[in-house]
Parts: C-alpha cells; structure tokens; sequence
C-alpha cells in the first residue's frame, strides 16, 4: 500500500482526482497514507488489536465507497478519523449487543507484536501511559489521540468529533491533567508540595499550547516557574506525557494487516 519506488509523490488532491477517475494505484496510494492514523485510533479507542484491524479495514473500504462524497471541507485525514470514529462507535455497539455465549471473544488477547509506546522509548513509561490512555473516558481520549497523537488542529479535531473548538480544548485540558495525574508516580516521583497560592500550571501549559493566553499571561507564567520546582516539574511531567503522545504517532500499519487491507481494497474494486 505504497506509492511505486522512486515515484514522485502526489498531492492529496491529485491523488483523490485520479482515485476517483478509477485509478486503482492512486486510490491504493491514498488510502496508505491514512491507513496508519486509523489503525491508531482504532487500536486506542476499542483497546483490541483484532478490533482495530477490522476497523481500519471497515473505514478503508468506506473511504474507497464514499469518496466521491469528499467535498475537501477538510482535510483527508479529518474525514477519515471521522469515518473510523463512526466505525469504532457502530463495533462497540455490536460487541456489548452481541450473545452471552460470545463472551469470551470480548476478552483483549495480548497482542503478540510490540505496542506502539514500547516503540517509543521507556517500556515503563510506554506501559503507564497505555493504562492512563485506556482509563480516559471516550470523550477525552478521542480528543488526546486526534490531537495530541494524530496531531490535527483544534478545528479539525472539532470537526472529526462534531463539536466545537471550545467543546475540545476543553476536553483536552482535562485530558491532558488527567494524563499528567496518572503519570505522577513515574514522572513526579519526588514531587515537593504546592506551595500555596500556585496556579493551574498544568492546565496554564496546555492553554498555552493552544494559543489561549495571552503575552502577558504567558509572561507570568514563565516567570512562576523559574521560582517554583514543583510547578517546573509538575509542567515537565505533563510535556513528557505528550512527547510520549507524539512518539505513538510513528507506529506504522503492520505488514499483515496492510496485506489483508490491500486484498480487501482489490476485491472490492474489481466486483
């Protein structure tokens, strides 16, 4: 699912016009270049890698269905994070609708290739994180993945989940603390007491990465932190965390999966 050796690479849209002029090659181009941030996603968001598959498979072949309804509103990707967002919504459904008897297929078998943090540097970290991740409700952890993960802007994210630019810089200062918090133990480890009269340096970071304060708030900001190590070290924990957000953001579509996808993709071109 990659574009021919040694062949220049095409613009998103040059792809998605030859794509849809029945170019099998451009369409199989273009749906690599999105695969990875679905399987991603679809790994975080259902927790089971055997769940994500079928996911990234299901939004692939929607992609390649629907993609004359692309209208370029957004970009690529935002559309389909939206479409595998759908796609895990509709496989949570079938899983808690489905049998007693099914049970026992609900149960996340270990997955048998290297998780993506434990590609990303620290296993312990890589482990805590997974379990700070996996413990954030839906809501939060979807902002998390887009934003900080999949690396879209607040208004792309907003329109992936459907929601407003607020709606997710608020989720995703609380997402973030929420992070920070469960990482504490690993990346705070001899954290001195707040002194009193602190400020929200942790949500005061990330409002700042959203561009939300001002120069002058910035300043003050800045300048606590040169006097206060717990507050340094509190907002050190919290870039940690994201620096660990963006290494997920490297894993790549396993081979064997992109194999059964690739298969997928012909089959339903050529029916």
């Amino acid at each position: 699912m990659t574009a021919a050796s040694g062949a220049p690479p095409r613009n998103t849209s040059e792809l998605v016009a030859s794509a849809r002029a029945g170019n099998r090659e451009a369409l199989e181009e273009l749906l690599a270049r999105v695969a990875p941030s679905i399987h991603r996603f679809g790994l975080r968001m259902c927790k089971n890698a055997h769940d994500a598959d079928d996911i990234l498979q299901d939004t692939l072949l929607n992609i390649a269905g629907h993609l004359q309804d692309f209208e370029g509103r957004s970009s690529l990707s935002t559309w389909a994070l939206a479409l595998a967002r759908s796609a895990c919504a509709r496989k949570r459904r079938w899983l808690k609708n489905r049998p007693a008897d099914d049970a026992e297929a609900l149960t996340t078998k270990p997955d048998p290739e290297p998780g993506p943090e434990q590609r990303a540097g620290d296993q312990e970290l890589a482990a805590a994180l997974s379990k700070a991740l996996e413990a954030l409700a839906d809501p939060y952890r979807e902002v998390v993945l887009l934003r900080d993960v999949e690396g879209l802007s607040a208004p792309e994210t907003a329109r992936a989940l459907g929601v407003s630019v607020d709606a997710v810089k608020s989720r995703l200062h609380r997402a973030r603390e929420n992070l920070r918090d469960a990482l504490r133990p690993l990346l705070e480890p001899a954290r001195a007491a707040t002194a009193g009269g602190c400020p929200d340096v942790v949500t005061l970071w990330s409002r700042k990465l959203e561009g939300e304060l001002d120069q002058a708030d910035c300043e003050a900001m800045t300048e606590h932190l040169r006097g206060c190590s717990a507050c340094s070290t509190a907002c050190d924990a919290l870039k940690q965390a994201l620096l660990a957000c963006h290494r997920i953001g490297t894993d790549t579509v396993p081979p064997e999966v992109q194999a059964r996808v690739k298969a997928a993709v012909r089959t339903w071109a050529g029916r």
